[in-house]
């Protein structure tokens, strides 16, 4: 992770890393496709790495789990399971 201009930034691996379990690098890069979604992921090109800014990724990350789209998160499982 690097701290440019007071937000941190990483790669897909990283952000996905801080994310959990369930957030993968493919996840992380479609969120960035200016194809897929409306609102992408800004993306900082630094030789042959692309960093994505934790704080962008963060709120993508909850808006498509409140979104209740998709399959359910291990999470959800844990916690139907500990009940």
């Amino acid at each position: 992770m690097i701290r440019l201009n007071g937000r941190h930034y990483g790669t897909a691996a990283q952000i996905a890393a801080t994310l959990g379990p369930d957030i993968t690098v493919d996840m992380i890069r479609k969120w960035a496709d200016p194809h897929r979604e409306t609102q992408p992921l800004t993306r900082i090109r630094a030789g042959h790495n692309v960093y994505y800014p934790l704080d962008e990724a963060q709120t993508k990350e909850a808006e498509k789990y409140l979104s209740g789209r998709g399959r359910p998160r291990r999470l959800d499982e844990r916690t139907l399971t500990a009940a």
